[in-house]
């Protein structure tokens, strides 16, 4: 098996938090800062099982235990912030309390608007916050607004969120009442609802979420007039506990954005990915060159599973879907809970093929297994390979959160990752090296 050749990672520091962590992402604007999301069940609420006992039970039982149960519960949270030295130093800055559990956090995709994370919790809100370390070195971490977009039933958590990559001011939202909705933010970042209804729904919990990078070509190719009215297409992917990856393709009105009318509209069916033996809970669509109409989508399941599904584009923008394929799969050695892009690359012609491979070097928390550094490889005719480069086990418990801070992805560097675990609450920062694990890795 890969993992077992794969070389086996050291931490450079560790250290305890106060309260367990759910979540965590490097600041874009500030590469050296990153902020740490933490869930916390109240004790009160938890004298009937101790966290030992609730280490050893399934992974699938873990994870409801930690979002949704049969009554109301107390929960709070809180959002860490660190700064990272040259030297590989981890500082605490600031803790900011939460007055519920933080599920999930993301910085704005956009140059201007990287240093604003947005914030889902248990109780159903979505928060801004912005990272200011050159005005405020004290306290740099500020709350901007905090909304309930989708109503105030504090039974319903938000369980992810995720930008658009290129639709800036589109969020998505799942809820553990099985819904995807997308939600439109405005310059002063007042929330939207975009739709009426949910663009997906599942039968059971929806983990997680995530926009394919396509916008339709053929809007960006129109006149500027009649772009403006134009609706702009896009995919969306979603996982949840039902075992279902499930898609479909959107057409957003950016000129209904103060009308009545819905801006999204989802005239397209959805579409089913199949073939996972558990519930599905990370997405990764690879931002392919559409050369191609093969659009390239790595997921991670409870059952221990990373896949690679290809699916076709069968319009000229490359955003609606049909036909996935499952063509590549790998056990990971725990549940895949979330898979961080580090760096995608695109070789050259291979032979005197007119195949052109591609590599995407991939950060994988695997929950009791611990973080993972992955290459998913290909080409453009659906052969595709999985190879597990480095593996990090320190964690004692759920690894639910890992990142790499910005910028140590390029060659020549050490790849600088800060990973998590929850019952432990260990955070542990590690370095991985390109070259010498390329070296080492199997042929």
């Amino acid at each position: 098996m890969e993992i077992q050749n794969s070389i086996n990672i050291a931490p450079l520091r560790s250290l305890k938090l106060d309260l367990p962590p759910s979540c965590i992402e490097f600041c874009p604007a500030h590469p050296n800062y990153f902020v740490v999301g933490t869930y916390n069940l109240q004790k009160e609420e938890a004298v009937a099982s101790s966290l030992e006992e609730e280490e050893e039970e399934e992974e699938e039982e873990d994870d409801d235990d930690v979002t949704t149960t049969s009554k109301p519960q107390n929960r709070n949270g809180s959002l860490v912030l660190f700064r990272l030295s040259d030297k590989s130093d981890i500082t605490h800055i600031q803790t900011v309390p939460y007055p519920s559990a933080i599920l999930d956090l993301h910085f704005h995709p956009s140059q201007g608007k990287n240093d604003v994370m947005a914030i889902v919790s248990s109780t159903g809100s979505l928060s801004f916050f912005r990272l200011s370390p050159v005005e405020n070195p004290p306290e740099p971490l500020k709350e901007i607004v905090t909304h309930k977009p989708l109503g105030g039933d504090e039974s319903v958590l938000f369980l992810s969120c995720a930008w658009h990559p290129r639709l800036h001011n589109l969020i998505a939202v799942t809820t553990s009442s099985y819904e995807v909705h997308v939600l439109r933010v405005d310059d002063s970042w007042s929330v939207h609802e975009t739709s009426s209804t949910p663009v997906i729904t599942h039968t059971l919990e929806a983990w997680t979420v995530a926009f394919s990078p396509f916008i339709a070509a053929s809007i960006r190719d129109r006149d500027e007039e009649v772009a403006e009215e134009a609706p702009q297409a896009f995919t969306i992917f979603s996982g949840g506990d039902d075992s279902k990856l499930l898609s479909t393709s959107c057409l957003y009105h950016a000129h209904r954005e103060q009308a009545d009318e819905d801006a999204i509209d989802t005239p397209y069916p959805i579409v089913a990915f199949r073939g996972h033996g558990a519930g599905v809970t990370a997405i990764l669509p690879l931002p392919l060159p559409p050369t191609s109409k093969d659009r390239i989508v790595v997921t991670g399941s409870y059952d221990d599973r990373l896949r690679v599904y290809s699916a076709r584009a069968q319009d000229e923008g490359g955003v609606v879907l049909q036909s996935p394929k499952l063509v590549a799969e790998e056990n990971l050695g725990g549940g895949v809970w979330r898979l961080k892009l580090i760096r995608l690359d695109e070789a050259s012609k291979v032979g005197t093929s007119d195949q052109t491979r591609w590599a995407a070097l991939i950060l994988a928390s695997c929950m009791h297994a611990g973080s993972r550094i992955l290459e998913v490889s290909g080409d453009y005719n659906e052969r595709c390979y999985v190879k597990v480069l480095g593996r990090f086990e320190e964690h004692k418990s759920m690894n639910y959160g890992s990142d790499f801070e910005p910028g140590s992805e390029q060659l020549g560097r050490v790849l600088r990752c800060v990973s998590t675990s929850f019952y432990d609450r260990l955070l542990c920062l590690w370095g991985w090296e390109r070259e010498r694990e390329r070296d080492a890795q199997p042929s």
